[in-house]
C-alpha cells in the first residue's frame, strides 16, 4: 500500500523512456550518497563520485579496500544509493541494492583518472602510490535491487502553482513522476538483449 503522495504520482512509462531518463538526470549529477550499515546497525553515508554505471545498470566507485566501507559490506552487503536533484528542480532517485568488491585490476584500469590518486596517499614503498596497481585501489560494485526515481516535470515556477492550488483545492500536489524499477526487470530486459537506451 502506497500513501497518498506516491499513489498520485507513480507513472508508468516504458523501461527503456524510465533507463533513458534515469541515466541523463545521473550524468547531471557530481556525486551521490553511498550509505552502508555497520555490523551493530548503525547506517554510514558518505559522497562518492560514480565512476561508471554499466549497460545492465551496476553502480561502479572506484574506493579503498581498506577502509572500514569494505568491512562493512563484507558483512552486510545491502546498501543505498542516493541524488538530490531537488535544489536544481531535475528530482531525485534512491537505489537499494547490494554492493561486492571487484579487484580485476582490467577493470580498475578502465576506471581510474589521475585524480583519483588524490584520494590514495603514497606510502613510498613502491606498490602503495595511488596508481592502477596499488591494491588498495579496488571497485565497489552495486548490482540494483530498486530504484525509485522522482522525475521532475514540471518547471519551479509550475512547481510553486501546483502546491498552491492543491493547497487551496485539498488534493496532492504531482511536480513530477515516480518511476519504480526493479533489479529484476533489468535483469530479464538484459537477458532477452532488450535493454537498449538511445
Amino acid at each position: 500500500m502506497s500513501d497518498q503522495y506516491s499513489a498520485a504520482a507513480s507513472t508508468s512509462p516504458s523501461l527503456t523512456e524510465k533507463l533513458t531518463t534515469l541515466r541523463a538526470f545521473f550524468k547531471a549529477q557530481k556525486a551521490v550518497i553511498l550509505t552502508t550499515r555497520d555490523s551493530d546497525g548503525s547506517l554510514h553515508a558518505r559522497v562518492m563520485a560514480v565512476a561508471e554505471i554499466t549497460p545492465d545498470w551496476k553502480f561502479r566507485f572506484i574506493y579503498d579496500k581498506e577502509s572500514h566501507k569494505d568491512v562493512e559490506v563484507q558483512q552486510d552487503s545491502h546498501v543505498n544509493i542516493a541524488v538530490d536533484g531537488t535544489q536544481n528542480n531535475t528530482g531525485w532517485a534512491s537505489i537499494a541494492g547490494k554492493a561486492s568488491r571487484i579487484e580485476d585490476h582490467a577493470v580498475v584500469e578502465k576506471l581510474w583518472n589521475p585524480t583519483i590518486k588524490a584520494w590514495f596517499a603514497d606510502k613510498g614503498d613502491g606498490v602503495h602510490d595511488g596508481s592502477p596497481s596499488d591494491p588498495r585501489v579496488v571497485v565497489f560494485e552495486v548490482k540494483v535491487d530498486e530504484i525509485r526515481h522522482f522525475h521532475q516535470e514540471k518547471t519551479t515556477l509550475g512547481t510553486v502553482v501546483d502546491v498552491i492550488s492543491s493547497t487551496i483545492s485539498g488534493s496532492t500536489a504531482t511536480p513530477g513522476s515516480i518511476r519504480t524499477i526493479t533489479g529484476e526487470e533489468i535483469a530479464d530486459a538484459w537477458a532477452r538483449n532488450e535493454l537498449k537506451e538511445p
